[in-house]
């Protein structure tokens, strides 16, 4: 039995869920954004069913797996590889009543001691692990979230096919595993001898004529670059166009520099409704310490491609990457909003567990939190008051909603977009209040254009327009 979890759900409502199927061995996937709610949700899990062996897995833990079975004493074992085969393994082992000291890849606890085996083999043909989609028995009260999820090994009868339980369901697929690239914050990578695995392009078709045909709220194409291969990307998205009769939504991750005219015309074409890409910063020194490329013409000729067509797209920028300054990370927005994406999304570098960044963390001077998300403090070339800033312009672009107006504002003479958000940031500083952000905002854009002498009209409207809901 599979349990989703939104966000919104406690640790110990996730608790009595999974306790409620009452098994005998719980997986919990985790990631940055979930795990302190799952471990939090362990304790509780133990409380409820205490001969329950849980299991955890996934980049969060497998890493740091010694430390966080030291913290957390209900966890029983962590698979630190790939999990499908260690997982099925382990549970195959305690129904025959083996011992698990010969799986390979897992951290586990041996009384008050804590072992741990080598490291898995990494499974070459990704075909031999079975489709989630395709023989997967789920909960009826599954819920449409997918970033908090929870295994239940029971015998329940309230569960009933994949193919009678996708309706709202955001459904999640991969059709490939793993990344090319050596971007040393990012786990995608993993380290591993092949850095990018396929599934059978027969079997990816299998499972999205099972979920097209489903009334799925969406479709996610979780690959970390959808179009790494592009023939293969086009002929995925031949596949959808030609089977997606309900116009589900899909949502993929793609890399502006692959992009081409027939590949944005044909995700057009299979309602490809967002597409994330990934620009991160365009500072030189930045992206030269943490072995980003970016092959700028490429990626803006992409970009063009994703425009012509009409895609809805989020441009996502890092700041506090070691080698950015805060000047440079200012002229990164500047570049980005010039590019008018649809939406614009600004993230603080979280220092990963297991990546390339977090092992060689002491090198480039690097501070962070040691609590998950691992948030950056400094760097050599960034102190507490630039990430600082940083943190302020990311409040003030969720608080302003990526505001068009803002946007337009900056296109005037002798001003940035990040002049704006500097200015707006201080306008906030001196007139705190409970106003709705509308309101404040209009407020805002008088008193700022009236100092510059800018006709505030057109601004003023566009803005009680865009935030009239």
């Amino acid at each position: 039995m599979v349990h989703e979890f939104s966000q919104d759900h406690t640790s110990n409502e996730i608790a009595h869920a999974i306790a409620a199927t009452e098994p005998d061995v719980v997986g919990l996937s985790c990631y940055v954004w979930n795990v302190r709610a799952l471990t939090a949700a362990c304790a509780r899990v133990k409380q409820l069913r205490p001969w329950a062996r849980i299991v955890l897995g996934g980049p969060e833990v497998g890493p740091v797996a010694e430390s966080v079975m030291r913290a957390h004493s209900a966890v029983d074992v962590i698979v630190r590889s790939e999990g499908e085969l260690p997982f099925a393994e382990l549970v195959s082992r305690w129904m025959t009543g083996d011992p698990i000291d010969e799986v390979a890849g897992i951290t586990w606890r041996d009384g008050e001691a804590i072992r741990k085996t080598g490291d898995a083999p990494i499974l070459s043909d990704l075909n031999l692990l079975p489709s989630p989609h395709l023989t997967l028995r789920t909960p009826l009260s599954a819920t449409t979230d997918c970033r908090l999820s929870a295994t239940a090994d029971c015998t329940s009868s309230a569960t009933a096919d994949c193919a009678r339980d996708l309706a709202g369901r955001v459904v999640c697929i991969e059709t490939q595993r793993g990344c090319v690239f050596r971007c040393s914050f990012c786990f995608y990578n993993k380290d591993l001898s092949i850095r990018n695995r396929r599934f059978d392009l027969e079997r990816v078709k299998r499972e999205l004529r099972h979920a097209l045909a489903q009334d799925a709220d969406e479709i996610y194409l979780m690959d970390p670059i959808f179009n790494l291969h592009a023939e293969r990307a086009k002929e995925i998205c031949r596949f959808i166009a030609a089977h997606n009769a309900k116009r589900i939504g899909i949502h993929a991750e793609i890399w502006a520099e692959f992009m081409d005219d027939e590949l944005a015309r044909l995700m057009r074409e299979a309602n490809v409704q967002f597409l994330e890409i990934g620009l991160q910063s365009t500072d030189e020194a930045a992206l030269q310490t943490v072995e980003r490329r970016l092959k700028l013409q490429r990626f803006l000729d992409g970009v063009a491609h994703v425009k012509r067509h009409g895609l809805n797209w989020e441009l996502q920028l890092i700041f506090g990457l070691p080698g950015e300054t805060r000047a440079s990370f200012r002229r990164s927005l500047n570049f980005a909003v010039s590019l008018d994406p649809t939406e614009l999304a600004v993230y603080p570098l979280m220092v990963l567990p297991g990546t390339e960044l977090w092992r060689k963390a002491s090198e480039v001077q690097l501070a962070f939190d040691p609590d998950p998300p691992y948030i950056v403090r400094s760097h050599f070339s960034m102190d507490e008051a630039d990430v600082a800033y940083g943190h302020r312009v990311v409040r003030a672009l969720q608080d302003l909603g990526d505001s068009r107006a803002l946007r337009l504002l900056a296109r005037e003479r002798g001003l940035t977009y990040t002049d704006v958000i500097d200015a707006w940031i201080a306008w906030e500083d001196e007139h705190p209040g409970l106003e709705s952000t509308g309101y404040r905002v209009k407020q805002f854009l008088l008193e700022f254009c009236g100092r510059r002498q800018i006709k505030a009209d057109f601004y003023s409207g566009f803005a009680s327009w865009e935030f009239a809901g």
